[in-house]
């Protein structure tokens, strides 16, 4: 018999070679990012708050209305954020409470007004129930537009006309 010749054996060492060229280039690539990132914090734009990105006319079809989100608490801005009112979650058992106003307020005028939840650290629970409760709001199918924001426990809102949301104490 002669020599046994296994033709099973490949040469992957060139392929491997171009497998490590790009696994290196992307996690190059992954480095420079993270670290661009880390290095500008103030390069991190929200893009529903109006006035801070470069899309100064924000959303033209409808007008935000906010609510603050806290743990405790929700800071409901009226009129675009002309008038403030604070509803703890304790007010909420009372009917007719600020909070009832406001999404009747929003619903009757969803056609050109949405609501912004402008949620703070430690208030998940809270910003849950509230969002099943303005997208389930309303007798019909067309309930109040809604959208999101994560804000930090001292981070301020402005408005549109360059306003700043007043403190509380």
């Amino acid at each position: 018999m002669g020599r046994k010749h296994d033709s099973t054996k490949t040469d992957f060492s060139s392929f491997m070679c171009v497998i490590l060229m790009l696994t290196g280039a992307l996690v190059t690539i992954m480095i420079a990012n993270i670290v661009i990132i880390s290095a500008n914090p103030d390069n991190i734009r929200i893009s529903s708050i109006m006035g801070m990105t470069e899309f100064s006319d924000g959303n033209e079809a409808k007008q935000p209305n906010y609510v603050d989100v806290h743990r405790d608490r929700m800071d409901l801005y009226f009129d675009k954020g002309a008038r403030k009112e604070v509803v703890y979650l304790s007010d909420l058992e009372v009917k007719g409470n600020a909070l009832e106003i406001f999404l009747s307020e929003a619903y009757a005028k969803r056609d050109t007004e949405y609501i912004v939840m402008l949620i703070r650290p430690l208030a998940a629970n809270t910003s849950r129930r509230l969002m099943r409760l303005i997208t389930t709001y309303g007798s019909d199918a067309n309930g109040i537009d809604l959208g999101m924001e994560l804000f930090d426990s001292e981070q301020e809102i402005f408005f549109a006309d360059g306003m700043v949301a007043e403190k509380d104490e």
